[in-house]
């Protein structure tokens, strides 16, 4: 299970990459929380050697700062110094292994980065000052989030995805789904969500990073609400028995899927088939070949028909042969002991 967990780690990792590179997709690449990285020093290696880029914000990134006071502390000597129409001040010319700190004041609040030692590239700071607007709205969200369900509906979000990885000559499958909640609060359906996973699945679990909400009932999926504003995380790995060259998956959706992805690790000569996937692209990650497959939304209701091929088999007719074989030797076994022969002697 251990290997299970670190492959599933690595694969995902590469999928994100591969995903962020897919022109198209309709997962966007969200910036970060500015107040998470306010006073954090950056590498820039845009940036010439000794040079510190100090950018003053208001809330986010689209609000900058100009004319704001900054003070650089080098060693302890300070350079002041007022930002652009960008919200940015620069200081050049910084030895490498000098102590660093910057500072503003917005508004009476006191921004700060970290100090830090001067690297041999460029750094670049950003301190975020609070938006009270912005600071209220959360604080609205937080309160709605803790608040009574309502009825409303849940998708799965456009970063849910499959997974097939094959090991030791078995196909395991990994479901890797983002319940996505678009309002501001809990949400009630009615019910659990729950998926059917395809036929002749077994040995299903839960998986590290799932909610708790989340349970494997034999060949089912269930999800109970009310489901929280933002991403309810469920990860399950179960295997999935074939025959022959080919593994067929029919999964159906019991609500709407923003964006079809499935991810498989290509082993010899396998590969993933199905006119839902028109886009299809191959990525090479640590010495593996990873196919990655992406198509459109699929809505409530609706089936994702996915062919997994080149899975490697061996022929059936020596065991099919054996058994008859071992048939024969019992019948004629049976024969010999009750048939009329027998009976004829013990007379």
């Amino acid at each position: 299970m251990r290997d299970r967990v670190k492959a599933i780690r690595r694969i995902l990792a590469a999928c994100a990459m591969l995903a962020a590179a897919i022109a198209g997709a309709s997962a966007q690449v969200q910036m970060p929380d500015p107040k998470q990285i306010s006073g954090v020093p950056l590498p820039a290696p845009e940036l010439p050697a000794g040079t510190v880029s100090v950018r003053v914000i208001r809330g986010s990134f689209a609000n900058s700062l100009p004319n704001q006071q900054v003070e650089i502390a080098v060693d302890g000597r300070i350079e002041t110094l007022r930002t652009d129409e960008g919200g940015r001040v620069q200081l050049t010319g910084i030895a490498q292994g000098a102590r660093v700190q910057a500072v503003a004041i917005v508004g009476g609040e006191r921004l700060e980065s970290q100090t830090f030692t001067m690297a041999a590239t460029g750094i670049r700071i950003a301190l975020a000052a609070t938006d009270s607007a912005i600071a209220a709205r959360e604080e609205e969200d937080r309160k709605l989030a803790a608040g009574p369900a309502e009825r409303g509906t849940v998708v799965f979000g456009p970063e849910s995805r499959l997974i097939a990885e094959l090991r030791d000559d078995r196909l395991n499958l990994f479901y890797i789904l983002q319940i996505l909640n678009t309002s501001r609060t809990p949400v009630d359906i009615g019910g659990p969500v729950v998926v059917d996973l395809p036929r002749g699945a077994r040995g299903g679990g839960v998986m590290e990073g799932s909610t708790p909400q989340a349970t494997v009932n034999g060949p089912s999926i269930t999800v109970t609400g009310p489901f929280p504003p933002g991403v309810t995380n469920v990860n399950v790995g179960f295997e999935l028995p074939y025959s022959g060259d080919t593994a067929r998956i029919r999964q159906r959706w019991p609500i709407a899927l923003q964006q079809a992805n499935v991810l498989a690790v290509q082993i010899g000569g396998l590969d993933l088939v199905s006119a839902q996937l028109p886009n299809k692209r191959q990525l090479e990650d640590q010495g593996q070949t990873l196919i990655f497959g992406n198509g459109p939304a699929i809505a409530a209701g609706g089936e994702l028909s996915l062919d997994i091929t080149g899975l490697p088999h061996h022929a059936m007719w020596p065991r099919y042969l054996a058994l008859s074989l071992a048939g024969v030797i019992v019948v004629a076994g049976m024969w010999t002991g009750f048939g009329p022969g027998a009976r004829r002697a013990r007379a």
